[in-house]
Formats: C-alpha cells, structure tokens, sequence
C-alpha cells in the first residue's frame, strides 16, 4: 500500500512542474511585450521559439531561457522583425531580456 502515496507524490510533483513551466513562458512573453512597449515599439505579432533560435545559439540559451520571433510597429508606422530572449542562464542569475533586430 505504499505504492499509492508515491505515485500520488509523483503526479503531483509532474503537475506542479507542467504549472511552474507554463507560468514561466506566460512571464517570458509579458516582459518582453512590455519592454517592447516601454522602447516606443507596438508589438504586432510574438511567436514562441523553441528549436529555431535564430540570432541567438544553442550553445548560449539554456532550457530557463525562452526566444521569441517578433514583429513589431516603430512609432513611424515602419515594421521591424527581430528576435527577444527572456530568462535566466544559471538558476541564480536574474531573468534578462536581449533583442536582437534583423538586418
């Protein structure tokens, strides 16, 4: 009867885990709209990244860190399309924000 408790354990530990995961790239995803927002931007359109990282390499972005394709609206009305990365490198490190714009 021991079995019960710690499967239950386990699933509450995955279900945790998928929450915390999902709440984390709802944040990534505001700060950087907010940002943007903040830098004079209009955000038109945000897709989240997680194979293709674009400007940024696989060998510099860890899993904490989430990369999003955006487009948005200069107060000119010109479009500009680059690249945002949102999170932490090490688990001790501060969440940052990185832009990069395409050429």
């Amino acid at each position: 009867m021991l079995i019960v408790p710690v499967l239950l354990g386990w699933f509450v530990l995955v279900v945790a885990g998928g929450v915390w995961a999902v709440r984390r790239r709802l944040r990534a995803r505001a700060e950087i709209r907010l940002a943007l927002e903040r830098a004079g931007h209009e955000v038109v359109k945000m897709q989240h990244r997680m194979l293709r990282l674009g400007a940024f390499s696989v060998w510099n972005t860890s899993r904490s860190q989430f990369v999003f394709r955006v487009v948005v609206c200069e107060a000119g009305g010109q479009q500009r399309t680059g690249w945002a990365r949102w999170g932490r490198s090490w688990l001790t490190d501060p969440d940052t924000f990185e832009l990069k714009w395409d050429e």
